[in-house]
């Protein structure tokens, strides 16, 4: 399972340094426009790690899922080694920004607090983890090249779902009982619920891809 781990990152090294070096320059960019932390992170994080991710989902579909399936290793640990990779991404991106977003601040004058950027992070590992909780046995059921036709149906579909939650009433008292929350507090909340999600996308993972033929 360790091997599979370290394929992914060893088959993505280069796409991964081209994300980190050009994130870097836009971060510079961003702050010196004055984007907001949370902002930074969402942005900054999807480049660094839902890239990469996509590549290596692509990579395993190209070099065939097949040789995968009959190598000494059980498909259990085949999806496992994938979502653990997957958040070891996530990690990665965060603490990059995090590191970059300080040093750059040592330069451009940055009016957010510490707290802001463990807010932010919160924010978007959560909207991170949801979101692969969704694609995750998507890809494990109908493949790669289905979910690349899936993808933008999916983001449309969630931004249509957005857009008609805010305008109905529940979702007007949705966002009135959300804002007199703290944002750490939601942060951390949406955090615990989305790791739950993850964990059920990859019990989900686990039944669909056992039960497939490759």
């Amino acid at each position: 399972m360790y091997a599979l781990i370290r394929k992914d990152f060893c088959a993505q090294t280069k796409v991964t340094a081209y994300y980190l070096i050009f994130v870097v320059a836009l971060l510079a960019l961003w702050m010196n426009q004055g984007f907001v932390t949370w902002a930074l992170y969402a942005l900054g994080a999807t480049m660094i790690s839902m890239a990469p991710i996509f590549a290596a989902l692509s990579y395993d579909d190209k070099s065939g899922g097949e040789l995968i399936a009959i190598l000494p290793v059980s498909r259990g640990k085949i999806v496992i080694a994938k979502y653990i990779s997957s958040l070891i991404f996530m990690i990665f991106a965060m603490v990059f920004i995090f590191i970059s977003t300080l040093i750059i601040g040592l330069f451009i004058e940055s009016g957010s607090g510490i707290r802001a950027h463990f807010v932010s992070i919160g924010f978007v590992v959560a909207g991170l983890c949801f979101f692969f909780s969704i694609v995750f046995p998507c890809y494990y059921w109908l493949g790669f090249q289905r979910l690349s036709y899936m993808y933008t149906a999916l983001v449309v579909l969630f931004g249509a779902v957005l857009v008609a939650l805010y305008q109905s009433d529940f979702g007007h008292w949705l966002v009135r009982y959300l804002a007199d929350m703290s944002m750490g507090v939601l942060a951390g909340v949406l955090l615990v619920i989305s790791i739950v999600a993850y964990a059920v996308s990859l019990c989900c993972s686990l039944r669909i891809f056992a039960k497939k033929d490759v």
